[in-house]
């Protein structure tokens, strides 16, 4: 893991998030707290034109309990987290840095919604805005299926 972590470049936002005394998992209320966030930011992109596309077909409970597994180990908590990389779940999707912002954007309203102060919320959206790099494609040609029956997922923007 910290291989992974050096290599998304979030080494120092994570530094920076457990410097004050404790962990940022921790300041945030553990768990509860990340299920709560993810609850509403999944309703959203479910809900969202564009983005919801990028969902059908995959059980919301499930991708909602994974990222909070995978935030949670990120923010120092429990290391239960058994599901694929984020750059080895995405490299089948063609994300651009405008749905990347969207969906960023999304994050910031349910942590919004679910009333996470500072600095856990701007350490919160730091974090994550740090896997943009990896995530982000310049075109289709850059996706790769991750398994022979794959499809290439590249929705257009919805107008």
């Amino acid at each position: 893991m910290k291989e992974y972590i050096a290599d998304l470049g979030i080494a120092a936002q994570l530094e920076q998030a457990s410097s004050r005394g404790q962990k940022l998992f921790e300041r945030l209320g553990g768990r509860p707290t990340l299920d709560r966030v993810h609850k509403i930011f999944y309703e959203k992109l479910y809900a969202h034109s564009w983005i919801g596309k990028y969902f059908e077909g995959i059980d919301r409970e499930l991708i909602t309990n994974q990222q909070s597994d995978f935030m949670g180990m990120l923010f120092g908590g429990p290391k239960i987290f058994s599901g694929r990389m984020p750059i080895d779940a995405h490299m089948h999707m063609m994300i651009t840095a405008e749905l990347f912002e969207v969906r960023h954007g999304l994050l910031r309203e349910s942590l919004a919604e679910s009333k996470i102060n500072e600095p856990e919320f701007s350490e919160w959206l730091a974090v994550d805005a740090a896997f943009k790099r990896i995530l982000i494609k310049k075109s289709v040609d850059d996706c790769k299926k991750r398994f022979n029956t794959d499809d290439i997922v590249n929705h257009l923007k919805a107008c």
